[in-house]
């Protein structure tokens, strides 16, 4: 509208509706002042209001509040000049802007107090005059109160607030509670704060920007409440509903706080980088400071955890680490909350941003199942947060800090096995260097063999190359030191990082051989001469299956049926020998090599398909590994039973295994194992219709134990799939969707049935959020993948979930082929009820609308005489569907029956008698459609009549469309006749549904006659 030439009003108008639907922002409301200029050139007052109020709405929902100012004294200035021109509505919203506009003053430092004072009374006035309560008055009075710093006035003001009526001024339920929580979180009263939140966060009240900003403002409460389980679920749910949205930037704030607060730094990074456009220009601060400040409260923590150098978003056209992001935006903050300290005569707002900026983190680590990118690197300048569940340590003896103390419970670990001895050796060699340093101590020959023992098995953990100088050093020191079990241990790992660093067969045997005869050199009182001999011979047995695999590959003989058999033969002689001196304790024992023995049978059985074998071998590696007290070493088996169990449908007994190993994995140190546990029980409870929000518990631990472990691509993104649908199926889509979309690029990267898998579960939460287009679009894709499956019935049915879904979100065209899509793929098939469904479904798509023409009603009729001609034949349980179809196919004809007695209503003023000979033959059209309809509820009654008392409510509809259809017909005795005798049958039922059915079939039967 730059034009030279005024704008009709009629223009105006229309573009002030259109501006009303535009998404809130700056363009909106450059929008909005451009109207505001036409609409004063037409010189239509009016106009120029509804102009006003189109522009003070569009400031309120931006980040430009503060603007709103001028407008509002303009329609001020109308009102003062005659009220009489402003409607009842115009009235109203004039009123309640004094709200936006109160707290646009105080948004901005340059308005001073003392003229906010006088327009608070200004409007305290005014609305006495209108005869409105002061409740919105004294809400104005608190935020000024605390803006002052005025405890006294703010409380006073608070409880006239929340004690006053509630009337047309009064803001909605929701977010008078937001303020009134606010008000006690702001003293630290979080109990208080959630108690008022609380209707709002259950979603009972909810308005266009709650529950979205309750939620964040819940999240540091509720995690330092000690509920982080509540507040994960509100972060995933909130920040989805707020994301994106200019006027909720505050909230988007609170969201990265929460992230930086509760090791999540990674995840608040990609929130920042979803918003990072929203930071403005420093001349742009205005509406942005809460935001800001919950972007430096991140900024801080990575710098504290040594990631100052790390890239962020551009500000002012150039790309920013995180120190220099930091630098930048750290002075506009001060700055700005200066001035308004300086208007209120107070130091409110710099304290409440400096207590943000300078709280601690609440948790070292809150897993939200969302996936997020690690933060490689870093030096923490002052303790970072743990990148994963915190370990279970395992206990030091009394008086930790003596060396001989350490030394002997690292002993007593590494006999056991224990998985945290690695760690107790660690601490020793710890000990022995601080001794060393401190005062020359030099450990015995033992001592000595044991801690290069360690850096051996240490290096040939982290991939260093060669251990084996370091393991063969370790056997001639153990030999030195009077200890040939220990130098026997060292050849074992020697010969089998001999086959790791890709020795030659004939070298690994060799080495073997020499540990062997080791071994059997043993004097037969060495306790432990027993287990080294069973320890070498399991050991060969392992490495010649490894060197017999690797000869088949390099010999390209395609992993023969007999591959396997050398091993196994070789297990069972190995059990044979060694089984008659299991039960012989944890430390001496060969139990747990029997168990290990046990575990690969049990995988041999696997391959090929003796499941009963499988159960029994795992069932006796677990009892084994239980009853000598190496209880971690029973969560693998255990954790292989639950999934054999649930591959088998046995879901309570798989849940059991899987419990008992979750439980006996107290003190694994390996991550993998841990989240491997987790996921299997995770499964278990998900396949157990009510134990969802169990399955969604472990699931997310799972994840995050993957994450620790590095393999957040593969398990990782299978746990969060698992999350999800738990998530899904426990009512909670918005986190579902947020934790899939995260994973989902890792999920299309592990082959069609996790993509489709995973696809599909996006879009049934998508479905549940009400995005209706947004499922779709997962289901298409799905089918995509799907349709070069062998069977078709997965790909049709994801065809026709995403017709649904197209049809729901409005895309008519596109549903309508889509439906035709899948009627293709059922068809050959043998499905006959999807294939009805969707011939039914788009039967009613061709009559969409106001105004289908002929040619769509005969479409349409066409598609359900194919739909009963499927059913012709059809076993006696699809005879409800033929009834429905009945049913449909009445219903569709007497609403294009409906629609030509309005449209020809419109073409005629007048009724007609029926005398004119046309109106006789349109009269007999309509009745000829009735009977035949009144045929096809009767059909439609008979057969539910027929499939039971699950039809019961159906039955009872077509019948009493049936008496209505009869009575227009003017067979109203017949009509009658059927519902008294309906009537009697359903006061003979007896149950609650009969008798609600029977209300409404006598209220039919009162109206009729």
């Amino acid at each position: 509208m730059t034009s030279s030439v005024p704008p009709s009003p009629d223009a105006v108008r229309q573009a002030i509706r259109e501006n009303r639907s535009a998404p809130n922002g700056p363009l909106r409301n450059a929008r909005g002042e451009e109207l505001v200029v036409a609409a004063e050139q037409t010189g239509d007052r009016d106009l120029l209001r509804q102009a006003l109020f189109g522009l003070i709405t569009a400031y309120e929902f931006s980040t430009e509040s503060g603007k709103m100012l001028v407008p509002f004294a303009r329609l001020l200035q109308e009102w003062d000049r005659d009220p009489s021109d402003f409607d009842q509505g115009d009235a109203h919203n004039l009123h309640w802007y004094f709200k936006w506009a109160s707290s646009g003053m105080l948004s901005r430092p340059e308005v001073p107090m003392a003229s906010i004072e006088k327009w608070l009374g200004e409007m305290e006035r005014r609305y006495r005059i209108a005869g409105y309560s002061e409740g919105p008055v004294r809400k104005v009075e608190l935020h000024v109160a605390e803006n002052r710093g005025d405890v006294e006035r703010a409380a006073r003001a608070f409880e006239a607030w929340t004690a006053a009526e509630r009337n047309r001024m009064s803001d909605c339920h929701a977010c008078e509670l937001n303020d009134r929580g606010r008000y006690w979180a702001a003293q630290d009263e979080y109990e208080k704060a959630l108690q008022a939140w609380e209707p709002v966060l259950a979603g009972r009240l909810s308005c266009a920007e709650e529950p979205h900003r309750v939620l964040a403002k819940s999240l540091l409460p509720l995690v330092a409440l000690g509920r982080p389980h509540e507040a994960r679920a509100n972060h995933l749910r909130g920040y989805r509903m707020a994301k994106g949205n200019e006027s909720l930037l505050s909230t988007i704030g609170l969201h990265i706080e929460f992230c930086a607060l509760t090791g999540n730094e990674a995840r608040g990074l990609e929130l920042l980088a979803e918003h990072g456009a929203h930071l403005g220009s420093s001349e742009k601060l205005e509406g942005r400071l809460g935001f800001v400040t919950g972007v430096l409260v991140l900024l801080g923590r990575l710098i504290t955890l040594g990631h100052g150098d790390r890239p962020t978003v551009a500000y002012e056209g150039e790309q920013r680490t995180v120190s220099e992001l930091h630098s930048l935006l750290a002075p506009l903050g001060v700055a700005r909350a200066k001035l308004f300290d300086e208007r209120n005569g107070s130091t409110v707002v710099s304290d409440a941003r400096t207590k943000r900026l300078e709280r601690q983190p609440l948790l070292n680590a809150l897993p939200l199942g969302v996936r997020s990118r690690a933060l490689a690197g870093g030096a923490p300048a002052g303790g970072g947060a743990a990148p994963a569940p915190a370990l279970v340590p395992v206990a030091a003896p009394a008086g930790a800090g003596d060396l001989q103390a350490l030394v002997a419970e690292a002993r007593r670990l590494r006999a056991l096995g224990h998985p945290g001895r690695t760690a107790a050796w660690a601490r020793v060699a710890e000990a022995v260097a601080r001794a060393g340093a401190d005062g020359g101590y030099e450990p015995d020959a033992l001592l000595a063999a044991d801690l290069l023992s360690h850096r051996a098995v240490l290096a040939g953990r982290q991939g260093e190359k060669p251990p084996r100088k370091l393991f063969a050093a370790a056997a001639e020191a153990y030999r030195a030191a009077g200890e040939p079990a220990g130098a026997v241990l060292s050849e074992m790992h020697l010969a089998l990082a001999a086959l790791q660093e890709g020795a030659e067969a004939q070298e690994v045997v060799r080495l073997l051989d020499v540990a062997a005869a080791s071994a059997e050199a043993l004097v037969p009182a060495e306790a432990t001469r027993l287990r080294r001999m069973a320890g070498v011979d399991l050991m060969r047995i392992k490495i010649d299956s490894f060197l017999a695999h690797q000869a088949h590959g390099h010999e390209d003989h395609g992993g023969g049926e007999d591959d396997g058999a050398p091993a196994s033969a070789a297990l069972c002689d190995f059990l044979e020998r060694y089984a008659p001196h299991g039960g012989t304790g944890a430390v001496d024992g060969v139990d747990d090599m029997l168990a290990d023995a046990e575990i690969m049978l049990a995988q041999d059985a696997w391959e090929e398909g003796d499941w009963i074998r499988v159960e029994a071998l795992l069932s006796s590696a677990a009892a084994r590994a239980v009853s000598t007290g190496r209880v971690w070493e029973s969560a693998e088996p255990l954790s292989r039973l639950a999934r054999l169990r649930m591959m088998h449908g046995r879901f309570v007994a798989a849940e059991e295994s899987a419990r008992t190993a979750v439980a006996h994995s107290a003190e694994l140190t390996d991550p993998a194992e841990q989240g491997s546990v987790r996921l299997a029980l995770a499964e278990a409870l998900y396949r157990q219709d009510g134990k969802e929000e169990e399955a969604a518990t472990y699931a997310l631990e799972a994840a995050h134990w993957f994450d620790a472990a590095g393999d957040t691509a593969g398990a990782g993104a299978y746990a969060r799939l698992v999350l999800a649908q738990a998530y899904g199926e426990s009512g909670r889509p918005a986190e579902a969707a947020e934790v899939l979309e995260s994973a989902l690029p890792d999920l299309l990267e592990q082959g069609e049935d996790w993509a489709v898998r995973a696809r599909e579960t996006l879009a049934v939460n998508l479905r549940g959020l009400g995005d209706s287009r947004g499922a779709a679009e997962q289901y298409l894709r799905a089918a995509e993948v799907a349709k070069g499956w062998d069977d078709p019935v997965r790909h049709a049915g994801l065809a026709s979930l995403a017709a649904e879904c197209l049809a729901s979100g409005g895309l008519t065209e596109e549903a309508k082929r889509a439906y035709a899509r899948s009627l293709e793929l059922w068809r050959p098939t043998g499905h006959t009820l999807p294939y009805v469904r969707a011939l039914r479904s788009l039967a009613w798509l061709e009559v969409g609308g106001d105004r289908p023409d002929a040619e769509a009603v005969v479409r349409a009729r066409a598609l359900m005489d194919q739909a009963l001609e499927a059913l012709e034949g059809a076993p006696d349980g699809l005879l409800v569907e033929r009834a429905r179809t009945w049913a449909q196919l009445a219903e569709l004809l007497e609403d294009e029956l409906y629609k030509d007695d309005e449209e020809g209503d419109e073409d005629d003023e007048g009724e007609g008698d029926g005398d004119d000979e046309g109106d006789e033959g349109d009269e007999g059209d309509g009745v000829a459609v009735r009977r035949e309809t009144a045929a096809l509820w009767q059909k439609a009654v008979d057969a539910f009549a027929a499939s039971g008392a699950q039809a019961l409510p159906e039955r009872v509809d077509c019948s009493l469309r049936l008496a209505w259809t009869e009575n227009f017909l003017g067979r109203r005795e017949n009509a009658i006749a059927g519902l008294r005798e309906l009537a009697a049958e359903l006061s003979e039922e007896g149950t609650d549904e009969a008798r609600r059915l029977l209300r409404a079939v006598e209220r039919n039967l009162n109206n009729l006659t």
